[in-house]
């Protein structure tokens, strides 16, 4: 247990007690020039014993520069209340960061246009903020973003969704191939042998949503692999999603062409929408599991239409990207690259749990 040795602790207390001299206490904090490793391990023992925490307040305060975060995150307006999630997160992050010289500009676009998405962009790199935070939901448009943050020298914090091999400072979201993984497992125990099941992706196909592509791959590997002992058959769809009549016709189309259902793997948080078909076609029977905690998806899991919902705490996510760039610009602390969201099991029994959660 970290002992108080004082009300107040100050880098001359920690040099008192570690016999170094302060310029050295100074070097350790901010890991700048050259101290011995042996003495660096030693400070940073007594930091650790004595409960030291410097006043971040006060040094960016006393510091002048003042230190600007873009983030690029869809508009939830456009039919896709999924993104608000974050942006709760985001917000809280930013209103606690509020007297820190941080300033945090949140630029929405529209996700069903790459247009959007490349000016948004385009107009928050001129900027030339001190970090970016942003979901590349676009792949080949993300990708130029990347190399212009590299070429200027922009930390960027990818969440929710995220692109291998790039410089990115971090990332936050779930592992998709495990949770599509984990929905395979689920829908697994519901199944008797030789059923079939059908993945659904919902999605304007002008975007490039590369992680459910990912959560589908996991989905397929649980039934190729030695687990799957029932031979349950798979059947993958995508379904254009620009409207709801589109919407409606595709997933009549796809419930003709495969009248043997007997359970449906709903990619995304729209998950919603295909229980509302069920319900309105009054198909019974089929066991059904998406992604999120909405409104509109609890409301079904409540019902039974949905059996099961898989959660990322997407608050969490926007967050925790932007105490990240906080804590890399402000207190030149390292950063852990890859941040896994947790895989929530969502049921109509554990749902009130799940709704008071807070970040």
């Amino acid at each position: 247990m970290k002992k108080r040795i004082k009300n107040r602790i100050g880098i001359k207390d920690i040099a008192e007690h570690a016999k170094v001299s302060i310029g050295t206490v100074d070097r350790v904090l901010h890991n700048r020039g050259e101290v011995a490793k042996t003495t660096k391990e030693h400070v940073m023992n007594i930091i650790d014993e004595m409960g030291y925490t410097p006043n971040i307040l006060a040094k960016s305060l006393a510091s002048k520069k003042s230190y600007k975060i873009a983030i690029l995150i869809p508009d939830y307006k456009n039919d896709n209340p999924y993104w608000k999630k974050p942006l709760i997160g985001i917000q809280q992050a930013s209103s606690e960061l509020r007297n820190y010289n941080f300033e945090i500009i949140i630029s929405p676009f529209n996700i069903n246009s790459e247009k959007s998405f490349t000016e948004k962009s385009e107009e928050i790199i001129k900027t030339n903020p001190d970090g970016f935070i942003f979901a590349p939901v676009y792949y080949k448009a993300s990708l130029e973003i990347v190399r212009r943050c590299n070429e200027l020298n922009i930390p960027y914090v990818f969440f929710d969704i995220s692109i291998d091999d790039c410089g990115n400072l971090a990332f936050f979201g779930q592992d998709s191939f495990k949770s599509g993984y984990l929905a395979a497992r689920l829908i697994n125990y519901g199944m008797p042998k030789n059923s079939d099941v059908m993945i659904l992706k919902l999605l304007n196909k002008s975007a490039t949503f590369h992680h459910l592509d990912k959560r589908e791959n996991g989905f397929c590997s649980f039934f190729s692999s030695k687990e799957n002992k029932k031979n349950i058959t798979i059947c993958s769809l995508e379904i254009e999603i620009t409207s709801k009549e589109e919407l409606n016709l595709g997933l009549s189309k796809a419930f003709m062409s495969y009248p043997s259902i007997n359970g449906v793997f709903v990619t995304n948080s729209r998950v919603h929408k295909v229980a509302k078909y069920l319900e309105e076609n009054r198909i019974k029977d089929l066991l059904l599991i998406g992604y999120d905690l909405l409104d509109e998806n609890l409301h079904f899991l409540e019902k039974g239409t949905i059996n099961f919902l898989i959660g990322q705490n997407p608050e969490e996510q926007g967050y925790r990207s932007v105490i990240a760039l906080f804590n890399h610009l402000m207190n030149h602390k390292p950063v852990q690259k890859i941040n896994y969201s947790p895989i929530d099991i969502i049921m109509k029994d554990n749902i009130d749990y799940y709704r008071n959660i807070k970040i």
